[in-house]
């Protein structure tokens, strides 16, 4: 019996089921063309974190905090000039109130603080004046406070290479000096605020009841000049709710945009202190 030829070994793989090739193909070695050190080397060095790139990250947010907090500046002068303004106001605001508490059942129409009692009326009138005294000491420790800052990150130049000390320093300050005056002025000038709209809510609530009954004059004779007509008077009170709405619209317009800013401020001098801590690691 004669034998069949031998099927040379390269017939017999491509006769080989797909199955069994696929077995052959996979386990074939791969073959590295070049080293994986060489590999590493060619990757993009711009991703790679470095000392240098940390603190320029942290040098651009110094300067981005920095042109924030000049901004607010002119706002600040305007709080300031608010606060000032409020605190001649309330002078003439306590002869309605003092005098007010003396005519039966006034007090209850009034919706301020302390107006359930016509003899703690007055304690509105102090607590507003503590308040804006608070106030505007918060806005000169504030602007002080932002002046040096801005002064400071000034004073870095236009690059933070070599700066590194500095912008530690800065960073540090920002987080433990800027970022608490900053949120404490904030919260006062927000009572303020409220307290505005006590106030305006008093003189209208005033000028409403004036409108309607004569107990008032005839009770408060004594504590109310009398020197001038009643309608003078009334002139006045109106003047005086006029002069207050207004500039309490634009107050609050200007601390929303505070708000605002702080808002966007806040998380950069997160991202400051996070880098700190990070450059702090790399240095070890």
């Amino acid at each position: 019996m004669t034998l069949p030829a031998a099927v040379p070994a390269a017939e017999t793989s491509l006769s080989l089921p797909p199955s069994e090739k696929q077995i052959l193909i996979r386990e074939t070695p791969v073959q590295v063309e070049k080293p994986l050190f060489d590999c590493l080397k060619e990757l993009p060095t711009h991703k790679v974190l470095t000392l240098e790139g940390l603190n320029q990250k942290s040098f651009n947010r110094l300067k981005d905090v920095s042109r924030s907090v000049a901004g607010q500046r002119e706002t600040m002068l305007e709080f300031e000039g608010y606060v000032k303004w409020m605190g001649g106001a309330i002078a003439g605001y306590s002869k309605y109130v003092e005098a007010g508490s003396f005519a039966a059942g006034f007090a209850k129409l009034l919706p301020i603080p302390y107006a359930g009692q016509a003899g703690q009326l007055s304690k509105f009138i102090s607590h507003f004046a503590l308040s804006l005294s608070g106030t505007s000491a918060a806005v000169k420790q504030y602007l002080s406070t932002s002046q040096q800052f801005v002064s400071r990150v000034e004073a870095l130049g236009g690059a933070g290479k070599g700066r590194e000390a500095e912008i530690a320093s800065l960073t540090f300050y920002a987080d433990q000096q800027l970022s608490r005056d900053m949120l404490d002025l904030q919260g006062r000038l927000a009572a303020t605020s409220e307290l505005s709209t006590s106030a305006l809510s008093f003189l209208v609530s005033l000028q409403q009841y004036l409108g309607t009954t004569d107990e008032y004059w005839q009770k408060t004779k004594s504590l109310v000049s009398r020197k001038e007509a009643e309608r003078a008077e009334k002139g006045a009170l109106a003047g005086s709710i006029n002069g207050l709405r207004s500039k309490a619209e634009v107050f609050n317009i200007n601390l929303k945009v505070y708000s605002e800013t702080i808002s966007r401020i806040t998380p950069i001098i997160a991202a400051l202190v996070a880098y700190d801590e990070l450059r702090q690691d790399m240095d070890k």
